[in-house]
């Protein structure tokens, strides 16, 4: 099934439409009401992560050597950049170029304009969590504590994702060093994490998922390197 136009609201579901029709009945919908927050945070930011973000999410669910402080900084970076998503959506903030929306009509087969642009958006995102999520827990082990990994992780992630747009936007030849030295810094900060190469030898599941996120990197270099 073909993901959904995020930039039109012609397949919504009935439940869906009539809960806006209360909100906006209400006099809280609008085009930065809570309605169209929740849709852009929820849907398209949390949405986007659990789906093209799982990798990584399965590789810092999988380190229990220290589960707490990836766990936290996991969550810290998650919902910043599902918060900064959603702001990029709905133009709450600036950035000096527009966030890309994956329509439907771009969606197919080859890597131009097609499910390529997903496998682009994916590595992003995975690269994203990746890095804030174990410099995050890092910066709590060297006695940063939760307030440090907070700040850590959430500064990464919310970095990442207004840098994003003006990624995408630069020349291809920069784009694609910038885009190929953030992928390689998340990797390394990923694999040189305490314990992380002792699991790559226990579960080979993490280790599948660390391989297809830097599969995914490479790709985006290669081939989106001005059209991220």
């Amino acid at each position: 099934m073909a993901p959904r136009n995020e930039s039109s609201r012609g397949g919504e579901t009935r439940p869906r439409r009539r809960r806006r029709n209360r909100r906006r009945q209400r006099g809280d919908d609008g085009e930065g009401g809570i309605d169209a927050w929740l849709d852009a945070t929820v849907y398209f930011g949390l949405g986007q992560h659990l789906l093209l973000a799982l990798p990584m999410l399965w590789v810092a669910f999988m380190t229990v050597s220290t589960p707490v402080a990836v766990t936290t900084a996991a969550v810290v970076s998650l919902s910043v950049a599902c918060l900064a998503i959603g702001a990029l959506r709905l133009g709450a903030v600036s950035v000096g170029a527009p966030w890309h929306r994956i329509e439907d009509s771009e969606l197919g087969l080859g890597p131009d304009a097609g499910y390529g642009a997903l496998v682009r958006r994916a590595a992003y995102l995975n690269a994203t969590l990746g890095l804030g999520t174990f410099l995050g827990a890092r910066a709590d082990l060297v006695g940063a504590g939760l307030a440090g990994s907070v700040v850590v992780a959430g500064g990464v992630a919310l970095c990442a994702m207004l840098a994003l747009p003006r990624l995408r936007a630069a020349p291809a030849r920069a784009s694609a060093a910038a885009a190929g030295a953030y992928y390689a810094v998340s990797l390394l900060v990923v694999a040189a994490f305490p314990g992380a190469v002792d699991l790559f030898s226990l579960a080979p599941s993490v280790a599948l998922c660390v391989l297809a996120v830097a599969t995914a990197c490479a790709f985006d270099v290669v081939t989106g390197r001005d059209r991220r």
